[in-house]
């Protein structure tokens, strides 16, 4: 083999410098300080360099040119392996039922600056799991358009995707033909739900599919849409805030409870509202078993699978074992536990806003109103429910309802902020004749994703009620005044539902300042050629 010895002219070259010859061994040799060398030997040195750079830029200018030689190769083979031809494959019309988590998407619809919506997952899914080619060949509508925030149960699409099988309803073959029988067989279809759910977001779970006809639509076809805000009771009047619900149940023009969007041509805002109403969300009813005293011996009672430990009875009740089917409310009065016999329901009854659970620690009750009607305007459940919250903490009457769908009186909204986005969810959307089919392991998986979900919270939760409580108790041990206590324990809790900074002094609604009425907004639009001049005239007619 051959080798570079060590040089004995004391030369100011080293081995290193020299041209790199296949087989070589590169011995180190002795280098002469730079102080001791000459003005000639540094120049031949810089020039050794300088070549040995150009020596080495070219080997890996060549390494380089092959690896990315092949890195394409790679990828043009793998491009060609995963072409897939849709022609070769049926088609039907479906709608798929599927629920998500929205508190951190910026809402449903997909978005040019941003890729966090509902939508922009859905379509990356369906694309990936090559359920569709495209979007725009997909024939695709969706039933609901939630905001930033908003989450739902029961949000639907309609979309046609690739099949397995050559009959069923809204089915399409390779050729372009419809098929002679619409006979369904489910079981050999492709399992839509559980290939979905695998490349989806946890907080984002297909539900259900149903097979339709060509021209279904999930946005024109859906005949009933529930929402439902969830919130806390706080000190909110939860019976003013039913009796102003009621008030928004039938057919109004809603225009000063919601956000008109005359720019995108809406200047209809009639709409019909079924259902309005605010319930408790657990009712604690059932068998009432166990002995308890008047006199302040110990009891126990079981109610709705809870127990609950009885020091005092509230009554002329007599020793006795309870056995049968009765209601009670348990509250927490300086740390005993009080049971009343009653025949109402707990959330039915003022008062009984504290209840006490099997693990001793006082909770808020959480309420739920639900809204139903066919179609919502843009915010219009939020609006609704922020007049609402301010009829729950007394700021108006239940009355400031109807004379905001009063547009006669008031044509002009008074600017008010909306409630928040995090309690509600599009919970149910009804179509007639669709029967839903379920998959039993996609549904075993789902609800296994949402206990995961449902844990890290719970956990958040009773580690801050256990928080409260023990600043409660320090609160009771050092101040006595009850009034002052019942009064803290609730305050402030409703100021969660609606955002915006809150005036010391309250403002009335309709002592704020207005927005434009809707002809002067339509008239804005008409200025700037975005409407037609005659849009309000064609609306009435």
């Amino acid at each position: 083999m051959d080798t570079i010895d060590e040089k004995e002219d004391n030369t100011t070259e080293t081995p290193q410098e020299q041209p790199l010859k296949k087989g070589h061994v590169i011995k180190k040799a002795k280098k002469r300080p730079i102080q001791e060398m000459t003005r000639e030997e540094l120049e031949e040195r810089v020039r050794q360099l300088e070549a040995h750079n150009v020596q080495l830029k070219n080997c890996l200018a060549k390494c380089t040119k092959g690896e990315n030689a092949n890195q394409e190769h790679d990828s043009r083979k793998k491009a060609e392996k995963r072409k897939f031809d849709f022609s070769k494959h049926s088609k039907r019309h479906i709608l798929l039922k599927f629920l998500y988590l929205g508190w951190d998407y910026q809402g449903y619809a997909v978005q040019e600056d941003t890729g966090a919506t509902i939508e922009a997952h859905v379509m990356e899914a369906l694309l990936k799991t090559k359920l569709i080619e495209s979007r725009e060949t997909s024939n695709y509508h969706r039933c609901g358009r939630t905001d930033k925030g908003v989450s739902a149960f029961g949000q639907v699409i309609s979309i046609t995707v690739r099949s397995n099988v050559d009959t069923g309803i809204g089915l399409v073959l390779p050729n372009g033909e419809k098929p002679d029988s619409v006979e369904e067989n489910l079981d050999k279809e492709i399992k839509y739900v559980n290939i979905l759910n695998k490349v989806l977001p946890a907080d984002i779970r297909m539900l259900a599919w149903c097979p339709v006809k060509e021209g279904f639509s999930a946005r024109f076809d859906c005949s009933q849409r529930t929402y439902k805000y969830f919130f806390p009771k706080g000190d909110l009047r939860i019976q003013a805030m039913n009796h102003a619900a009621q008030l928004l149940v039938g057919e109004h023009d809603y225009r000063n409870l919601c956000k008109m969007d005359v720019g995108n041509g809406v200047v209809n805002f009639k709409r019909s509202i079924s259902r309005f109403e605010i319930e408790h969300v657990h009712q604690i009813s059932g068998k009432v078993e166990g002995a308890i005293s008047k006199n302040g011996q110990y009891g126990k009672c079981e109610v709705g699978g809870h127990d609950f430990n009885c020091t005092e009875m509230k009554g002329e009740l007599p020793l006795k074992s309870l056995n049968d089917t009765s209601d009670i409310i348990l509250e927490k009065r300086k740390g005993n536990a009080v049971a009343v016999e009653r025949d109402l329901n707990v959330s039915d009854v003022e008062g009984s806003d504290k209840l006490i659970n099997s693990s001793g620690i006082t909770g808020n009750k959480m309420y739920i109103a639900t809204i139903e009607g066919q179609a919502f305007l843009w915010h219009q459940v939020r609006a609704m429910m922020a007049m609402l919250v301010l009829v729950g903490e007394g700021k108006e009457e239940p009355g400031v309802v109807q004379e905001l769908l009063d547009i006669q009186t008031h044509p002009r909204k008074p600017q008010y902020s909306l409630a928040s986005e995090i309690p509600l969810n599009l919970y149910e959307t009804k179509f007639e004749g669709v029967d839903w089919h379920w998959e039993e392991e996609a549904l075993r998986d789902v609800i296994s994703h949402l206990q995961q979900i449902w844990a890290g919270l719970a956990i958040r939760e009773t580690m801050l009620q256990t928080m409260i409580e023990d600043l409660k108790n320090q609160y009771y041990n050092t101040f006595e005044n009850e009034d002052q206590t019942r009064k803290f324990e609730f305050k402030n809790q409703s100021h969660i539902l609606v955002a915006g900074p809150r005036a010391k002094v309250y403002r009335p609604l309709f002592d704020r300042p207005k927005c434009e009425s809707l002809e002067e907004r339509v008239d804005h639009y008409v200025k700037k050629n975005r409407l037609d001049p005659d849009i309000m005239l064609k609306m009435a007619n």
